[in-house]
């Protein structure tokens, strides 16, 4: 037995002498995505401990800078954004209230619900994130002509569309 993953090419030798029905083309395109996808979370999970942030706190972080200035969210809309239950919503707000990434205060619209708020160092701490995505996507997309990155934006999008439509 070796530690060793398959190429994939070799893997999908494998699919093909388990299911002589398969289509190569196909396989190889879904498996190089589902490679890529794991790879580049580990490389951005690294980055974002390197500033200190988890993936969960990026998330809201993100969430927040989406809404446009006053960088303001309730909780409820953050989690339902998220798929989240209030409970890991509120410890998830708790820690980085902690950390000085976002406010809590009352709404003065409605004094029983609270707003989420970006903080200076919240917005600070998006930015330094973005920075080195934003290095390591313009590594990752070197060797593509301006041409090549779009078409494959383009290819992306409607393999996308098409994985949303068939989860409506």
């Amino acid at each position: 037995m070796s530690d060793r993953q398959p190429s994939l090419d070799e893997q999908i030798a494998i699919y093909q002498r388990e299911y002589r029905d398969l289509d190569p083309q196909v396989e190889r395109v879904v498996n190089a995505l589902s490679r890529l996808d794991r790879r580049m979370s580990v490389a951005y999970g690294r980055q974002l401990a390197t500033l200190g942030l988890s993936g969960a706190e990026w998330e809201v972080l993100k969430e927040l800078v989406m809404v446009g200035s006053p960088y303001q969210l309730w909780p409820g809309t953050i989690a339902k954004r998220l798929g989240l239950t209030p409970a890991a919503m509120t410890h998830r707000i708790d820690r980085m209230l902690a950390a000085g990434l976002v406010t809590r205060e009352r709404d003065e619209e409605n004094r029983v619900r609270v707003i989420i708020g970006l903080t200076d160092d919240g917005r600070e701490k998006w930015l330094q994130v973005m920075r080195q995505a934003s290095a390591f996507e313009e590594y990752l997309l070197q060797d593509l002509s301006n041409e090549e990155r779009a078409q494959l934006g383009d290819l992306l999008i409607r393999l996308l569309d098409r994985v949303s439509a068939h989860l409506d």
